[in-house]
């Protein structure tokens, strides 16, 4: 495990291989989470579980925090 990524829903991540994923929801099950829901750039979704997600080492990737970046530079 080289990377630790918090899960946030509507962000994207992109693995090691360059793939985007984006966090589409957290499930809790008394108070902790459980699933995290993964959707691909095709649409296809996917749920891991905490270990699950720990294992993945993802970069943060999210066009949002661009977008804002780009606005505050403008």
């Amino acid at each position: 495990m080289l990377l630790q990524q918090r899960p946030i829903p509507g962000y994207w991540y992109s693995n090691l291989a360059g793939q985007l994923i984006q966090v589409r929801a957290i499930l809790y099950i008394s108070g902790k989470r459980n699933r995290v829901v993964l959707e691909d750039i095709h649409g296809k979704r996917s749920h891991v579980d905490a270990v699950g997600w720990r294992d993945m080492d993802l970069v943060l990737h999210s066009p949002v925090l661009e977008q804002q970046h780009a606005m505050r530079d403008y």
